[in-house]
């Protein structure tokens, strides 16, 4: 059986993502149900103010982290979003279609609700009943990863430039790339335990936990197979890859371990 590269990823990703299903109905509101640090709600007509918990987001509304802060939302159908530092998140109400300007996100959901369709300047990708990871920096990189579930992710404006993603799988490409490359695997195990996202200071274990672990299960099988190798390899900020020590693995965190 051939060998394949495998990564380890514990990075916040960004991008655009799809997400669709015939019973799907329209996001109307989401609520605010974390706020860690500086928050703010961004008001069209009136600029911004500061979040507080339960505000209600829909219409035109946008949210807005600076650094070190984070946020919870939750939509009126169970579909989580939790967003990292320094992000700017908002959808349209009564679509299913979601936008990251810029930072980093964590979106859930729910099998049997439907899917969503999140916008950024570079990509789009379809997923339904999903959980996934993104980062988008302007101009410099953009990160998709699957947590659990699947997704289809396409660049915009080529027709026929797309991939389908599995969990453990990412892409790691620049905004004004002219096709999409092909998906490393990460090491899902490191990402649930170091990712400020999935791990969410004072929430729930994410719901879609049981298909993550499940995830995690298959892909220790993979590297108990000689499937998925373990490397030295690094990835940091943007698209930055390294040789690491074994000494320097054991002290990264909120960076990329590649495997091959």
């Amino acid at each position: 059986m051939p060998r394949i590269t495998f990564a380890l990823a514990v990075v916040g990703i960004y991008s655009v993502v799809s997400i669709h299903q015939s019973i799907a109905g329209p996001l109307t509101s989401a609520e605010v149900t974390k706020i860690i640090n500086r928050v703010t709600v961004i008001e069209p007509a009136k600029g911004t103010r500061p979040a507080t918990l339960r505000d209600v987001i829909k219409d035109n509304l946008g949210l807005q982290t600076g650094a070190r802060s984070r946020s919870e939302l939750l939509f009126q159908d169970n579909t989580l979003t939790r967003v990292g530092a320094e992000t700017f998140f908002s959808f349209k109400t009564g679509t299913r279609d979601l936008t990251l300007e810029k930072g980093s996100m964590l979106l859930q959901v729910p099998k049997g609700l439907g899917g969503a369709t999140i916008h950024t300047a570079a990509v789009t990708a379809a997923i339904t009943g999903t959980t996934i990871m993104m980062e988008y920096s302007p101009g410099q990189y953009l990160k998709v990863l699957v947590l659990e579930g699947s997704l289809r992710l396409s660049r915009n404006g080529s027709f026929g430039d797309s991939l389908v993603l599995h969990p453990g799988k990412m892409v790691i490409m620049r905004p004004d790339a002219k096709k999409i490359p092909d998906p490393i695997d990460v090491d899902l195990a490191e990402i649930v335990r170091t990712s400020t996202l999935v791990n969410f200071p004072g929430s729930n274990v994410l719901p879609s936990m049981p298909l993550i672990q499940a995830a995690i299960t298959d892909q220790a099988k993979a590297v108990a197979k000689g499937i998925l190798v373990p490397t030295n390899l690094v990835m940091g900020h943007g698209t930055k890859v390294v040789l690491a020590s074994n000494d320097q693995l054991a002290k990264t965190v909120g960076q990329v371990g590649l495997l091959a």
